[in-house]
């Protein structure tokens, strides 16, 4: 994707300079401070620690901010400037992350926080080409916080504040550097010179529980008049790739200038699919000479507590005036833990049984089950005949409760003379 060169100098620290304040418009109408244009890197600066982070020494805005909950943070400390405005950033984890979060008197708000990267950024040193950015919890209590910008490979412009926070300078997720953006006042779509296109994914972390499926909606979107076929692909990360399927329908979409088009992603994972927050799934779109990948999180999580039936007998057959049993097995599911209570119902089969005044008279030993985590318990089931039961066949219904959960399982039982 190639974007506008962008105008104006960026600003180069000098120990001895001051960075003035800019003179770019505020996108957010609370924010009163003018923005300078600038880039990752001249808010990181080009001196790298240990970990191949930035330094604070380093950083083109120095010290930031002194209050990153401010919701109306100074326009310059210490003559330096804090509110910048950087053109044509790219999600590098392509999710979000939601932590910090606190109690206000309006509610319970939280950071939503992701880091970017600078898609020109020639250092062979990544974590040089990277920041850290918070929309904040104190703004979105406020009202005053922008939108969460979608999860996908268009690049974006922000606006924001600079702030420098040493409680994570050894944390890859921070990019090894206390330098980030927090408050993200503003964003918006860059503008490209070059028609491309697009990928956004809805949900933007995919969840599916084992043994089950779900699904999210791909969006490609045709930017700066593209107009023409993508086809699409997905896959996960190996570790999972035997135990967890994905299909998009349609695989190939196409889209009219400035138009876009969905595909329904499916995502199923086996009953033996590993748990975990942050599986990766790639998504890829291609157009001739031109493709966009879209990593995306999915969690793969466990069903909520259950638990099964399963009699060792579906069918038997009882002489009048005896009995016959079935051996009922439960089984915890997903840490169940409690009691099962069993009951069952007898309905004739056919029309001979129809015409038995007493059909055959069915027990449980025990009627209640108590399931320990992931362990079984088993009940007897006896289906007597009296001398009354007309032979035929007859639908023992056996139904297993326990509060809201009910299982169900039948057993056929043929009475004879």
């Amino acid at each position: 994707m190639v974007f506008s060169v962008l105008l104006g100098t960026y600003p180069i620290l000098v120990k001895s300079s001051a960075v003035a304040p800019g003179s770019l418009p505020s996108w957010n109408p609370v924010v009163s401070c003018t923005a300078l244009l600038t880039t990752i890197e001249g808010v990181i600066g080009n001196q790298a620690n240990a970990n191949g982070g930035a330094t604070y020494g380093g950083g083109g805005f120095i010290p930031g901010i002194p209050n990153k909950r401010s919701t109306s943070p100074p326009c310059s400390t210490n003559g330096n400037a804090t509110f910048v405005e950087i053109h044509g950033v790219q999600m590098l984890t392509l999710y979000y992350a939601v932590e910090d979060c606190a109690q206000y008197p309006n509610g319970n708000f939280c950071d939503t926080t992701f880091n970017v990267q600078d898609p020109k950024c020639a250092s062979s040193d990544l974590y040089m080409c990277r920041l850290h950015v918070e929309v904040d919890q104190a703004w979105k209590s406020a009202g005053i916080a922008p939108q969460n910008p979608p999860v996908t490979t268009q690049l974006f412009d922000i606006q924001g504040f600079v702030y420098w926070d040493p409680e994570h300078t050894n944390a890859d997720f921070h990019s090894f550097s206390g330098w980030e953006i927090h408050a993200v006042s503003a964003w918006r779509f860059s503008s490209s010179a070059t028609p491309d296109f697009g990928l956004t994914i809805d949900p933007s972390k995919l969840r599916v529980q084992q043994g089950s499926s779900s699904t999210a909606t791909l969006t490609v979107n045709s930017l700066d008049g593209f107009a023409g076929m993508v086809t699409l692909a997905a896959s996960v990360t190996s570790t999972i790739a035997n135990t967890t399927t994905l299909s998009l329908n349609p695989a190939t979409v196409s889209i009219t200038s400035d138009g876009s088009a969905t595909a329904i992603l499916t995502i199923q994972a086996s009953q033996s699919a590993p748990i975990y927050k942050y599986w990766t799934v790639i998504l890829k779109g291609t157009s001739g000479s031109g493709t966009h990948t879209l990593f995306v999180t999915l969690a793969i999580t466990m069903p909520p507590p259950d638990f099964s039936i399963s009699p060792n007998r579906t069918s038997m057959t009882v002489s009048i005036g005896s009995s016959g049993t079935s051996t009922i097995t439960l089984a915890s599911l997903y840490n169940f833990t409690g009691t099962v209570s069993l009951t069952a119902s007898v309905s004739p089969a056919d029309t001979t049984a129809s015409l038995s005044p007493v059909n055959p008279t069915v027990s449980f030993s025990p009627a209640i089950v108590s399931l320990s985590a992931n362990g079984t318990g088993m009940s007897t089931l006896s289906v007597s005949a009296s001398l009354l039961t007309t032979p035929g066949t007859y639908t023992v219904a056996i139904t297993a409760n326990s509060g809201t959960i009910s299982h169900s399982a039948t057993v056929t039982v043929t009475i004879t003379l």
